[in-house]
């Protein structure tokens, strides 16, 4: 009978990943033959964990010791070996519990968000404000602030609001600002933020009558630089799960990754890069070890997806956790929050 060897070095990769996922200790022949139910000897499973450590899939820090896995065979087992694990659908209630709150307002809702996760995975929960620019007009309000000046607060679909403070050089009366608040909030309503100018200039070419002047007038007051230029802003939870974990244990490691984590830049700029991702790409990012961009984070694995309003990618979200994590029901456990989050935002926008 031919022996499929590819095949049972899988077998052998994801014992020996699953095995120290659970146990966190180094994975010996002897464990992977009581495990494995693959009929083969110890001698004949140290030669196939030998070819895995060959093929850089395991590697071990003494020579009688078990092995534990690398970082490139965590990449192999997440992208070839990885279960179709669930969740389940007492654990999908539990998640949408914590989460289903009608009372509460924008804020407590992402950061209620980056608590569940923390709580429901054991590690630590990112969720990233929603991307003002990528959202929808909803209601602008101008209030006059005297010498020239206008206080604009643009209200998204997100539920975001952001005030800037116009100068436009000369007084505007008030019944005049009120109409052109109220012509905004007739003509603009769902459309893209980063489409208001463009639009206010085709209505401008087309109409040569009295909403001209009105037009011209709310074009200048509505600075959208000021307004939708942001930073990505994330909410943090969960940092003593991680530093639980023996992989930390180190103080070096730990201060090294409390100073990155603390600073939220790294976060940040991950966050923000999936959400710039084109759609058709993966769903989820898995980023292991030293795939991370900070090399105090080579202890880590970060997960993280994208979450919607309307089908319109407007932030992301996701879980740091230590390498030696249950892949499969953290990756679901990141999707079904992404998903309640997005039918509770998409609500919210209504």
């Amino acid at each position: 009978m031919t022996v499929d060897i590819q095949s049972r070095r899988d077998k052998i990769l994801r014992v020996i990943i699953n095995t120290y996922i659970n146990s966190g200790n180094p994975v010996s022949s002897r464990s992977v033959c009581s495990h494995s139910r693959l009929g083969l000897c110890s001698a004949s499973i140290r030669n196939v964990m030998a070819d895995l450590e060959d093929m850089g899939m395991i590697t071990h820090m003494h020579t009688s010791a078990g092995r534990v896995p690398t970082d490139k065979g965590y990449r192999f087992y997440v992208d070839e070996l990885l279960d179709n694990a669930g969740l389940t659908s007492n654990e999908q209630q539990n998640i949408s519990k914590g989460l289903i709150d009608r009372q509460l307002i924008l804020e407590e809702i992402i950061s209620k968000t980056s608590k569940v996760l923390s709580d429901f995975t054991k590690y630590a929960g990112v969720v990233s404000h929603p991307v003002i620019k990528r959202s929808y007009f909803k209601r602008i309000q101008f209030t006059p602030l005297g010498e020239g000046k206008i206080c604009v607060t643009l209200i998204a679909n997100t539920g975001v609001a952001k005030n800037s403070v116009v100068s436009l050089g000369f007084k505007i009366q008030k019944d005049s600002l009120k109409r052109i608040e109220n012509f905004m909030n007739s003509q603009l309503e769902n459309v893209p933020l980063s489409q208001i100018k463009s639009k206010l200039r085709r209505m401008m070419i087309e109409e040569r009558n009295s909403f001209f002047y009105i037009l011209k007038q709310a074009a200048e007051l509505i600075d959208l630089s000021l307004l939708v230029n942001e930073d990505t802003r994330v909410y943090f939870e969960g940092l003593s799960n991680i530093l639980d974990f023996p992989e930390f244990g180190e103080s070096e490691v730990m201060r090294s990754l409390i100073k990155v984590l603390d600073q939220k830049k790294t976060l940040a700029d991950l966050v923000q890069d999936i959400v710039d991702e084109e759609v058709s790409s993966k769903r989820v990012r898995v980023y292991i070890g030293k795939e991370n961009p900070h090399s105090f984070m080579g202890d880590c694995t970060i997960i993280l997806t994208r979450y919607k309003i309307d089908d319109e990618t407007v932030g992301g979200l996701g879980i740091i956790g230590p390498k030696r994590m249950n892949y499969g029901k953290t990756i679901a456990t990141v999707e079904y929050v992404s998903d309640i989050l997005s039918e509770m935002l998409t609500e919210l926008s209504i």
